[in-house]
């Protein structure tokens, strides 16, 4: 009975974590192509970044968030990111804008395409 409890609280409070950002869209440019840019659309646990100018799906990843730190792993798209690899970032939402900070970031090109990125809500 306890082991069951545990796991109930375990499961809701990585939803509550997710939900943070769970069906939340984001406008951003990225260090990418001279700049691009783009949408940031959080589902319950998945993330796609789209490229504004043409809708198209850049990448898809899963995410969970802990201690305001959001975790990407890709899932789909176009950069070189390896599958296994993972990016954590920091962020900070405030007065509608959302500050991601590089906290540590398995894949260059991911990093380098987001590195400090300020988002603005849609």
């Amino acid at each position: 009975m306890i082991k069951m409890l545990i796991v109930i609280a375990t499961a809701f409070i990585a939803l509550n974590a997710n939900a943070q950002l769970a069906n939340t869209n984001w406008k951003a440019t990225l260090n990418i192509q001279g700049g691009m840019d783009v949408q940031f659309m959080y589902g319950k646990d998945t993330l796609n970044v789209i490229n504004v100018e043409d809708n198209s799906t850049l990448e898809t990843m899963k995410y969970t968030v802990k201690d305001s730190v959001v975790t990407i792993q890709k899932i789909s798209g176009q950069s070189q990111c390896d599958p296994s690899s993972l990016g954590k970032y920091k962020f900070v939402i405030n007065n509608g804008q959302m500050i991601m900070t590089l906290v540590s970031d398995g894949c260059y090109d991911r990093s380098n395409a987001i590195g400090t990125l300020t988002l603005k809500k849609v």
